[in-house]
């Protein structure tokens, strides 16, 4: 283990933690990722010797693989547009654009930017992004205990566990009781009953298993205790689902990666976060503006940037005080590339293709569990454990998907795939089930 601190550094570090060891800092950590012994080199090895050493290691990676995996994340087709316009060297820097006489360019594009997100939401304002979707979703909730002044949260346990432990950190559980509702047949049940002491009511549309069900009954039932209601949204499926501010939620957060930018092994990506004109104070980060200047020429501004987050610490409503501009950006070139017409295709194009696997699946006698209720993303029961059927269909090409249990996995499908590529999964899969 290579650690760029002295000892009398790490003796701080120990003392404060209250611990003895490095290993002891790492012990959250799964064992499957830690290396026992370390690597394996000689004690002096020059840089060309060490980058051929992990050369070879990498080349043990599964790689090329046809993606079936989603869970937040997506392998749709991101058009060269994009990519060519965000390496520009304008858009690159990363900067933050205080000086708006310097950077008009940057604010008005992350300015489109928060046009379009509200525009595909149906919401009245929206931020200049955050870090990722699972950070829009706590900072949302911290907006709505900031609002209500209340101390309980009602979750929809139907999102990614990896946002639950976002939220479970981000928010003081022994300040705030956090409840996560179970949904029944993959859906949130409809004769929940809110409470006065809540806060938010926050729910995944789609859920994590692919699910989708109108939510404006469940919304009209919490906005009727004051509890402001949060959405956490698909945005490539904004195109034919109903939009959630038609179902009137307060908040619509999402991650924005399936949007502008590249899955690149898990980030970075793009937190979107919209709302209504009265949550305008309690919203996250920065608020790019329209404006006039002295000789009346239309410019842009960062506008309603509490900068009491930078200097006030765990006094501040929130602390985030950057965003993901270039990512940002990302989103608005591929919004604007795809247009109305774009997103739903993208959207119809997912959805169509992802009823035609699950009824191939289906025909092969393997179980889809939510056949009539998902989307683009489902669930399918194996008979045989699922590390092995993943590590078998990988040898055969195909990232197959998530494990959502030991028999269970949770395939996605996006505009990216085609009839061949879906046909060829499934001949696979049985093949793998049947040995």
């Amino acid at each position: 283990m290579f650690v760029p601190h002295s000892d009398i550094d790490l003796k701080k570090v120990f003392n404060e933690l209250s611990i003895n060891s490095l290993s002891e800092l790492f012990s959250h950590l799964p064992k499957e990722l830690i290396l026992e012994n370390g690597v394996n080199l000689p004690d002096s090895i020059s840089e060309l010797e060490a980058i051929e050493y992990f050369e070879s290691i990498s080349k043990k990676n599964k790689e090329n693989l046809i993606c079936f995996a989603g869970g937040g994340h997506y392998d749709v087709y991101l058009p060269h547009t994009v990519k060519t316009l965000t390496m520009r060297p304008e858009f690159m820097t990363s900067y933050t654009p205080y000086q708006a006489e310097i950077s008009q360019g940057v604010l008005q594009a992350l300015f489109e930017f928060q046009s379009l997100v509200c525009d595909l939401t149906e919401m009245e304002l929206a931020n200049a992004s955050l870090y990722d979707g699972a950070t829009s979703i706590a900072e949302a909730i911290s907006v709505a205990i900031n609002k209500t002044k209340r101390d309980e949260v009602v979750i929809s346990s139907g999102f990614h566990p990896n946002s639950k432990e976002v939220v479970n950190t981000l928010i003081d559980n022994e300040k705030f009781k956090i409840k996560y509702i179970d949904l029944i047949d993959y859906k949130f049940p409809k004769d929940y009953k809110f409470k006065d002491t809540d806060a938010a009511f926050v729910v995944s549309y789609p859920h994590f298993e692919g699910t989708a069900e109108d939510l404006t009954e469940l919304v009209t039932k919490a906005k009727s205790k004051g509890i402001v209601t949060i959405c956490y949204v698909d945005p490539t499926l904004l195109g034919i689902l109903k939009t959630p501010g038609n179902m009137g939620f307060d908040i619509v957060v999402a991650e924005g990666q399936s949007i502008g930018t590249p899955l690149s092994f898990g980030g970075p990506t793009v937190g979107w976060f919209a709302t209504k004109k009265e949550f305008a104070r309690l919203v996250p980060g920065r608020i790019i503006g329209e404006s006039r200047d002295s000789n009346n020429i239309k410019t842009y501004v960062m506008t309603l940037r509490a900068r009491e987050q930078d200097i006030r610490r765990e006094k501040a409503s929130s602390n985030i005080c950057t965003n993901q501009t270039l990512n940002a950006i990302g989103s608005a070139i591929h919004l604007c590339w795809l247009g109305p017409e774009g997103i739903y295709t993208m959207g119809f194009q997912a959805m169509q293709k992802a009823n035609y696997m699950k009824n191939k699946l289906i025909e092969e006698n393997i179980e889809v569990l939510n056949k009539d209720t998902s989307i683009r993303e489902f669930l399918i029961k194996t008979e045989k454990d699922v590390d092995i059927v993943i590590d078998k269909m990988a040898d055969d090409g195909y990232l197959a998907g998530i494990k959502y249990s030991n028999n269970q996995i949770l395939i996605a499908v996006t505009e990216k795939r085609t009839k061949d590529e879906i046909d060829r999964y499934v001949n696979t899969l049985k093949k793998v089930l049947d040995e």
